[in-house]
Parts: C-alpha cells; structure tokens; sequence
C-alpha cells in the first residue's frame, strides 16, 4: 500500500497548498466511486480511472458553453431591469401579447393535428360545388327511398295477392266437389222418390216439390259461387301479373338509383350525404384553423419583430433570452423569479465544473503516480 500511501502524500500536498485545506484527500478519493486498494494489481482500475478523466472533460466541455450562455442571461436581464419604466412596461405589453398569442396557437395548432386531415383534403377540389353535390345526393338518396318503400309495399300486395289465391283455388276445387254431391243427392232422392211412389203408392208431391227446390237451390248457389270464384281467381291472377310486372319495374329503378349513389359514394368516399355534410364541416373548420394559426404565425413573427427592435434600441443584446422565457416578462415579480432560476442555475453548472476540475486534477495525480510506479517496476 506504499504507492496509496504516497497517492495520499501528494493530493494532502495538493490540497494544503491550491485547495486551502477545504477538503479532505481520503474524502475527495471516496468520492471517485473506484476502488483504488488494488490499483497496482489490477490494470483495469487505471483504466476506469482514465475512462473517468475522459467522461469527466466531455461533461466539462458540454457545461463550459452553458455556463457562459446562463451568465450571458444574467447579464441581459440584469440590463433590462436598468432601462427605463416606460420601456419595461412597453417590453410587458409585449410579452403579454406575445405569451396570449402563443397559447392561441398552440390551441389551433391541436385543433389541425386534430382534425383527420388525410380523409377530407381530396373535398379540396370539390370547392363552391359542394352544396349541389350534397343536393344532388340527398336526391337520389330521397328517390331510393321512395323507391324502397314502393318495393315493400308491392312484396306485401304481392304477398296478400298469392295469400288469397290459395284460399280461391281451395274453394273452387270445394265448388267442384259441390257439383258431384249436389247430382249424387239429386239422384238420390229421385230414386227414394220413385220408390215411395211406384213400391209404396205413397203421395210424393210436396217431398218432391221440397227436394227440387232444394237440389235446384244448391245447385244454383253452387254455380254462382263458382262464377264468383272464378272472376275473382281470374281478378287475382291479372293483380298479381300487375304487382309482378310493377315489382321488376320498381326492382330495375332501385337498381339504377342504387348503381348512381354508389358511384357517388365512391367518387366522394363517404357511405351517406350526412356523412359528406359532416366531413366537408370539418374540412371547412380545418381551413378556418388553418388560416387562423397562418395569421397567429404572421402576429408572432411581427411581434418577435417589435420586441427585437425594442432590446436593439436600447442596446440590450437579447441572446434568445426574452423570447424563449417570455411568459416571465410580463411583470416584474416574473422577472423577479426568472433571474433567480438562472443565477442558480449558474451556481449549479460553477459548481459541478470546479468539482469535475477538481476531480481531474486528483484523477491527474493517481495517474501521474500510477505511471511513476509502472516506471519504477521496470527499472527494478
């Protein structure tokens, strides 16, 4: 451990004589977070302790420019708050307006990432005919549906049509029936009739008058309701060649209305008209957005302008400062606030550099030793 030992020697000499004594040497090498015990032993330490001199200048390097940067703004603001309280309240007005503005864009700026652009700018072209293609649309939509409510109506005629007819073909074939029974009861009462007379010697003149009246009036009801079956199977068969040619008719005019909204939907690539109102209203709200944060852009860009003139008027070198924390300068307590963050700040990036410094100069010292020792080892 002589060669720690003599680590320890030099840094207490280094701390005594550049450091005033403020820090202790074992302190300040704890806080390397490497294990130094067996530096001579092992060569991979070296090597962490140089990657942590090299890591150490890189941070250094990155600090350098932005300390300097956050002593430039300490500086500029310190310069603001020497002008003049009629140019601090003109600067305030500004920056109000400016912070307001911003926000107002950042709102339409949503609003138009928001909006599904993609899917209406192809409406584009569509400009200033757009209220007679959605008339035109809602026409054809409005005859479609005329269209479909006269294809219902003619399916449940047809329906009721073809419901009928069976119940007509089933009574007809009954009045058919009716014939044959009405000639076998006929029959059989003349031969019941014969017998009674010419057997029996019996008086059939008011049976017989009551059977031909009755033969003859079923066979009469028979026939007429035959008659009237058959005119209405016949009035049946005419309705339902009607609702059958009006059904392909109103059939060919649904296709039609139906191969045109297709074309339409396709061509303006929406499945309604409502759907076009709504995609054209957005697209519409798109554009105002649109022109809205174009006319912000020129606002800021001018009032960027205005505050630049106003800090190159007075000789104040601005570095970016008011307009990347311009919502501080809209009073004086946010001024206030803004150069305490960035005095500490400054403090926070003094400090981690003259610790880095520090750091390397130890870091120096272990391997100016270490090197010594190697030397040493190969003399030996």
């Amino acid at each position: 451990m002589k060669p720690i030992k003599n680590i320890f020697s030099a840094f207490g000499h280094f701390i005594s004589t550049k450091l005033d004594g403020r820090q202790g040497d074992k302190q300040l090498l704890s806080g390397l977070d490497i294990n130094l015990d067996h530096l001579y032993e092992d060569p991979s330490i070296a090597t962490e302790v140089q990657s942590r001199f090299t890591e150490n200048i890189r941070r250094m390097d990155t600090i350098r420019p932005n300390y300097k940067k956050y002593v430039n703004y300490v500086a500029v603001l310190e310069r603001l708050e020497m002008l003049p309280s009629k140019v601090k309240k003109e600067l305030e007005k500004l920056a109000q307006v400016y912070s307001e503005t911003l926000v107002q864009k950042t709102e339409f700026r949503d609003k138009i990432k928001d909006t599904d652009t993609n899917k209406a700018e192809y409406l584009e072209r569509y400009d200033g005919q757009m209220d007679e293609i959605v008339k035109m649309m809602q026409e054809h939509e409005e005859n479609q549906r005329l269209v479909k409510q006269d294809l219902a109506y003619l399916e449940s005629e047809k329906s009721d049509l073809s419901y009928y007819a069976e119940r007509y073909g089933r009574a007809y074939r009954w009045v058919r029936s009716g014939f044959v029974v009405a000639a076998v009861v006929a029959a059989a009462s003349a031969f019941v009739l014969s017998t009674m007379f010419f057997v029996y010697k019996m008086a059939i003149l008011m049976p017989a008058m009551i059977a031909m009246v009755a033969v003859i009036t079923a066979t009469v009801w028979v026939y007429v309701f035959r008659r009237y079956l058959i005119h209405e199977i016949k009035k049946n068969q005419k309705l339902m060649q009607r609702a059958v040619t009006l059904i392909n008719k109103t059939k060919i005019k649904y296709i039609n209305n139906q191969k045109v909204l297709d074309y339409q939907y396709q061509k303006y690539r929406v499945d309604s008209s409502e759907m076009l109102v709504l995609r054209w209203e957005n697209y519409k709200a798109k554009l105002a957005a649109r022109n809205q944060y174009r006319n912000i852009s020129n606002t800021i860009a001018a009032m960027i302008t205005d505050v630049e003139k106003l800090l190159v008027d007075h000789h104040v070198e601005d570095d970016g400062l008011v307009l990347d924390h311009i919502d501080y300068f809209v009073s004086k307590s946010g001024r206030q606030i803004l150069m305490k963050k960035l005095v500490e700040r400054k403090s926070d990036l003094k400090e981690e550099y003259d610790r880095l410094e520090k750091e390397n100069t130890v870091i120096n010292l272990i391997l100016t030793n270490y090197k010594s020792h190697k030397v040493d080892k190969k003399e030996v």
